[in-house]
């Protein structure tokens, strides 16, 4: 053959070899390539997020997944449900609802009450009624099934935290961001009998934060009330947030605006978390539409991150049905110099 002629072959050749390819992308479409993942490092943590919240939600009783999965809020807190009979969100559950409805991240804590032992929880033994062990004390006549606990005993510690089988093991294993510790106060009630109560209770909720934070990197401490260890650098660093009740209304009822030096003094004993950049989740129970716009406004002059709803805690907002619990008052234990309730 020619040298022209194998030149035209070659170039022939050439052009069916492109015709095909050209012929194979089209009947192929070509997949875009998958997004890259953003770096570990730029993924807000579960403190960033807490830190930068400007919503949340609260409910302990009447939990269902697909009502909570409706709402908005950037950090909800919920009963985990760890009852005697069982019961609670699913891991699966948890993991929804750490995804708002448009996608973006949210924040699932679950709550724990370390100063008192509910007999409607899977560690309760029957034999205690009988022969009670040495941390518990006696019943809160207010909240039926509830025991105050001498919080600073190592066998009731060990119930909430340091093994994966504890109160906070399990919420751990079922994918929650953090513990939301209610009953810190406890230790007003104990003062008269050790008076190193306040002192136990930073140590135990330091201790159970080491421990929480070493079983799951990052998750979250934020007790509720007792704020007056704020004081103590021990308690500001092992905790990421805090939560408050009635901090402008419910001491004496739910419409009743509190006392003003016991508002001022609660400002004062927030001050350290407020200059340590610690975010306060704040809850008031009034309804009236008058209250709760002024409280919002105020609330939030405080730098606080406001929220309004039942005292039952049934349902979020105001927004379900009446419910036996909606109109109890509880007295500030910081007034009484205990919890009032003998």
């Amino acid at each position: 053959m020619s040298a022209p002629h194998r030149l035209r072959s070659r170039v022939l050749a050439l052009l069916v070899a492109a015709a095909a390819q050209a012929t194979a992308t089209m009947a192929v479409p070509q997949q875009r390539p998958a997004k890259p993942a953003a770096p570990e490092a730029a993924r807000p943590d579960a403190r960033a997020l807490l830190a930068a919240a400007k919503t949340w939600g609260y409910q302990l009783q009447d939990i269902a997944a697909r009502k909570l999965d409706r709402e908005t809020f950037d950090v909800l807190i919920v009963d985990a449900g760890l009852y005697a009979a069982g019961g609670g969100l699913t891991r699966d559950e948890v993991k929804a609802l750490q995804s708002k409805p448009d996608g973006s991240r949210r924040l699932m804590l679950a709550y724990v009450n370390i100063g008192e032992a509910e007999d409607y929880r899977y560690y309760w033994q029957m034999s205690w009624e009988r022969a009670p062990p040495a941390w518990m004390g006696s019943e809160n006549c207010r909240w039926k099934g509830d025991h105050r606990v001498r919080h600073w005993l190592p066998d009731w510690q060990a119930l909430i935290y340091g093994s994966p089988r504890s109160y906070v093991g399990r919420l751990i294993e079922a994918g929650y961001d953090g513990a939301w510790l209610d009953r810190v106060d406890i230790f007003y009630y104990w003062r008269g009998e050790r008076w190193q109560a306040a002192d136990d209770m930073v140590r135990f909720v330091a201790d159970l934060s080491a421990w929480a934070k070493r079983a799951k990197p990052g998750f979250l401490i934020v007790p509720q009330n007792g704020e007056e260890l704020l004081t103590d650098a021990r308690y500001r660093a092992a905790i990421d947030g805090m939560g408050k009740e009635d901090m402008l209304f419910g001491d004496r009822g739910n419409e009743v605006r509190n006392a003003g030096p016991r508002i001022e003094r609660a400002k004062r004993n927030f001050a350290p978390a407020v200059a340590a950049g610690l975010p306060v989740l704040a809850v008031e129970y009034a309804r009236r539409p008058e209250h709760v716009a002024a409280a919002r406004e105020e609330l939030k002059s405080m730098g606080f991150i406001p929220y309004f709803g039942p005292r039952s805690l049934a349902y979020i907002g105001h927004r379900g049905p009446a419910h036996k619990e909606d109109g109890d008052t509880e007295a500030t234990v910081a007034e009484q110099g205990d919890d009032g309730c003998g």
